[in-house]
């Protein structure tokens, strides 16, 4: 007969276990947010399958001439809630004109999903 193994886990979206709750190398399971955590040997409980701190998400999003590109960094992502709502992102407005050349390049900061109303400069 198979053995099941399971992991601690939680249903609760947004909850990662505390340091004291796992031990180096055991699992943790969100099932809600679909995440998995583990404890390093230093006692820091990390995102299995996060990307390094410091790397960026970059999304785009495009209307007839305008082109938004965004950059966020792993430790500006929230949370809990949606990364779009994030104010921390460095988002790139750009022009074109009828033939696709560049006319205006132009940049803000705020959150990803507020990028048609920012302050451009």
């Amino acid at each position: 007969m198979p053995t099941t193994i399971q992991v601690k886990r939680s249903s609760v979206s947004g909850r990662a276990p505390a340091a004291n709750q796992l031990a180096v190398g055991e699992l943790a399971l969100n099932t809600a947010d679909r995440k998995l955590y583990s404890k390093d040997s230093a006692g820091t409980v990390f995102r299995i399958g996060q990307p390094d701190p410091g790397t960026h998400l970059f999304l785009s999003a495009a209307t007839a001439s305008e082109l938004y590109l965004g950059r966020l960094a792993w430790d500006d992502y929230p949370a809990t809630g949606p990364a779009e709502d994030s104010t921390a992102w460095v988002i790139y407005k750009i022009i074109t004109n009828s033939a696709g050349d560049v006319i205006l390049e132009q940049s803000a900061t705020g959150a990803w999903s507020n990028k048609g109303n920012l302050s451009y400069q």
